[in-house]
């Protein structure tokens, strides 16, 4: 962990970052003093999630999950709640205002089951700066948070020895928790090195700075981002005049 660590800090040192990476792990109980819910129900995981960033540790379990969506893609609710379909397009949903993301009921039932987990989870979520995990912790997936200039410098790092892929990064409709934790676990349970860049929910966008969207992806893909960092365009003058606008220099 202490090279994952060094290399970590210095990515984001030679990006600029104004918010830590952070990562999730598994873990049998919530951490004492750790943020979250006290108890189901509570609000959007999505923003307590980013806090991490900022140096704070969140922890999530089947009786502090937030929202009953953010329950769901967590893998600890069967399903969202009866309608939840017609919530994402448009229909009968007493008391709520249907958000109208995907064109039909149909389109949006499927899609929600398309990411129903196979078996109910236990235990604990935990997300942590990555300079946070100790000897003997594994992180199961990285997420930075980014302004535009430092997104940009991150999908040409993630191409630099991969510059014919036209799949390391993909993106597209999904919630905040579904961007920070369910797709990049897919990813590192299927084995592939791809990142999900995320945090385009509309919904939960306004509790979060405007110009941040996020990149996550799982750990062995994030260490390779980390070794590249030091030889690849971080190094470069062009770089640094975006390092520098940054600074309002």
């Amino acid at each position: 962990m202490e090279n994952l660590i060094r290399q970590s800090d210095r990515l984001a040192e030679l990006l600029g970052l104004t918010y830590q990476p952070i990562a999730f792990m598994f873990s049998e109980t919530k951490p004492p003093g750790a943020l979250g819910f006290k108890k189901a129900g509570g609000g959007c995981v999505g923003p307590l999630i980013f806090s991490a960033s900022k140096g704070k540790t969140v922890a999530f379990d089947e009786n502090s999950t937030g929202y009953p969506c953010s329950a769901f893609y967590l893998g600890y609710g069967e399903w969202i709640f009866p309608g939840i379909e017609y919530f994402l397009s448009h229909g009968p949903v007493p008391g709520r205002e249907c958000e109208r993301f995907v064109k039909t009921p149909a389109l949006a039932r499927e899609y929600v089951a398309s990411f129903k987990s196979e078996r109910r989870r236990e235990g604990a979520i935990v997300f942590k700066p990555v300079r946070a995990f100790t000897a003997g912790e594994e992180p199961v997936a990285v997420s930075l948070f980014a302004d535009s200039d430092r997104m940009s410098a991150l999908v040409f790092l993630a191409h630099y020895a991969h510059p014919l892929s036209r799949d390391r990064i993909e993106t597209g409709f999904a919630s905040a928790c579904m961007s920070l934790f369910t797709i990049p676990l897919r990813y590192a349970d299927e084995g592939v090195m791809k990142a999900f860049w995320g945090l385009h929910d509309i919904a939960v966008r306004s509790s979060l700075p405007k110009e941040i969207t996020s990149l996550s992806m799982p750990l062995a893909m994030y260490r390779e981002l980390c070794a590249h960092a030091e030889e690849g365009l971080l190094s470069t003058g062009n770089w640094e005049k975006l390092r520098a606008r940054a600074r309002g220099e």
